[in-house]
C-alpha cells in the first residue's frame, strides 16, 4: 500500500485582496482565464474597456461587471480603480502602460512584457518613474505541478538537479495579429517553458537555441523551436516547442527532472484541461513512486496568483518574483534565444543585460 505524501504548494496569497480592478481588454484570455480566477478568488472588478465595446459590453453582462467604459482615459480617471489588468497585444503594451503609470494606476502586464528586452526595459523604467507597481502575468509557474515540483526540489527530495527537459507538441490558435509578427514560438510559448525552467533552478549562465519555420510558409515568425540552458552547477536544462504537430493523439506538455536521488514527471493537463499531476520517485522516502493529489489547474486557476502577487506587492512594498524588473531577467532568455538562433551561437544572459539601454 502506498504512503500518502502531501505537497506544500499553494501560493500565499496577501491579506488585502479588495483593490478595484479595471480590465483593459475582452479576448480569450480575459473570457476564459482571468474573469472565471477573479471570481473564484472574490477580487473586486470595477470595469472593462475594449475598442470594440460590443465584446467589453457582453463580458460584462456575463460577469456581472457594472461599467463598461467608453475609452481607456475614461477607465484611467475613475478613481475606483486602483489595478489595471493589460490584455491586449504586445505591441500596444507599451504605450497603455505609460498612460496607466501617468494616472497613478498599478498594472499587471499580459506577458510577454514587450515585443523585445529593449522595450520591457522602458516599460519597467516608465513604471519606476511614476511610483508605480508592475507585475507580469508569467501565469504558467503557477500550475499546481510546477509548483508542487518547486517544492520537491528545494526540499531535496532529488538531490542535485542534473537535467531537466519539456517536450510540447500542439497546434497553437493563434491570433489575427500575430500572423504579421517576425517573433513568434519564443516570444508567446518557448516563454512559458524558459520561466518555469527559471523558476524552477534559476537564470541560466548560457542559451543556445535555434528554430526553423513553418514548413508550409504560413507565418513570419518561428515555428519550431529548440533550446539549451546551460547552467553554472553544470545542469542542463533543454526543451522543444513543436507547433506543428498534426497528430492529436501527440498533443500535449511533457515534463521530466532528473536529480542524483530522484526524478519528477508532471502533466501541466493542456491542452487537455484535465487536472495538474505529479509522478515521482526519491531514494530519500519508500522504494516506490508517489503520486501525491493536487487541487486545480493552470487554466484558469493560475490567473488569480499573478493579480494576488501584485497586490501582496502593493500591500507590502515587497518586490514579487514576476516583478517587472524581475521579468527582465526573463525577457534577457527571450532575448537570448533569438540572438543565439540568428547567430548560431550560444550567449550569455550577461551579454544581454549588461548592453541595454535605459530611456
Amino acid at each position: 500500500m502506498q504512503t500518502p505524501f502531501s505537497l506544500n504548494y499553494k501560493p500565499k496569497l496577501g491579506q488585502k485582496q479588495e483593490y478595484g480592478i479595471g480590465i483593459i481588454g475582452a479576448g480569450f484570455i480575459i473570457k476564459e482565464c482571468h474573469l472565471p480566477a477573479y471570481e473564484q478568488a472574490g477580487y473586486n472588478i470595477i470595469g472593462i474597456y475594449n475598442r470594440t465595446r460590443e465584446k467589453a459590453e457582453q463580458l460584462a453582462k456575463d460577469h456581472s461587471i457594472s461599467n463598461v467604459y467608453d475609452s481607456l482615459d475614461e477607465l484611467l480617471s475613475d478613481p475606483k480603480v486602483e489595478v489595471v489588468d493589460i490584455a491586449v497585444p504586445p505591441h500596444e503594451q507599451l504605450n497603455i502602460i505609460r498612460q496607466a503609470a501617468e494616472h497613478g494606476k498599478h498594472i499587471l502586464a499580459q506577458k510577454p512584457l514587450g515585443m523585445n528586452y529593449e522595450e520591457a526595459e522602458k516599460a519597467v523604467e516608465i513604471c519606476k518613474k511614476h511610483g508605480v507597481k508592475l507585475v507580469v502575468n508569467q501565469n504558467g509557474r503557477y500550475d499546481p505541478a510546477i509548483q508542487g515540483t518547486k517544492h520537491l526540489i528545494d526540499e531535496g527530495y532529488i538531490g542535485k538537479p542534473v537535467m531537466a527537459t519539456i517536450e510540447l507538441r500542439f497546434q497553437p490558435h493563434w491570433q489575427p495579429y500575430q500572423l504579421e509578427y517576425e517573433r513568434l514560438m519564443f516570444l508567446f510559448m518557448s516563454i512559458h517553458h524558459l520561466d518555469q525552467f527559471r523558476l524552477l533552478f534559476g537564470v541560466p549562465k548560457r542559451i543556445y537555441a535555434s528554430s526553423i519555420p513553418h514548413p508550409e510558409g504560413l507565418y513570419k515568425g518561428e515555428y519550431i523551436t529548440s533550446y539549451i540552458l546551460e547552467y553554472e552547477n553544470g545542469m542542463m536544462a533543454n526543451a522543444w516547442d513543436d507547433g506543428f504537430t498534426w497528430d492529436p493523439e501527440s498533443f500535449g506538455v511533457f515534463y521530466k527532472i532528473e536529480g542524483t536521488v530522484g526524478v519528477i514527471k508532471l502533466d501541466i493537463g493542456w491542452p487537455s484541461g484535465g487536472p495538474s499531476t505529479i509522478s515521482f520517485y526519491s531514494k530519500k522516502l519508500e522504494d516506490q513512486w508517489h503520486n501525491p493529489e493536487l487541487e486545480g489547474n493552470w487554466f484558469p486557476g493560475a490567473f488569480q496568483y499573478t493579480m494576488g502577487e501584485l497586490f501582496h506587492s502593493i500591500e507590502t512594498g515587497e518586490e514579487s518574483s514576476i516583478s517587472g524588473e524581475n521579468n527582465l531577467l526573463m525577457m534577457a532568455m527571450v532575448e537570448a534565444c533569438y540572438l543565439s538562433n540568428k547567430d548560431k551561437k550560444a550567449i550569455e544572459i550577461d551579454e544581454i543585460v549588461k548592453s541595454s539601454i535605459k530611456i
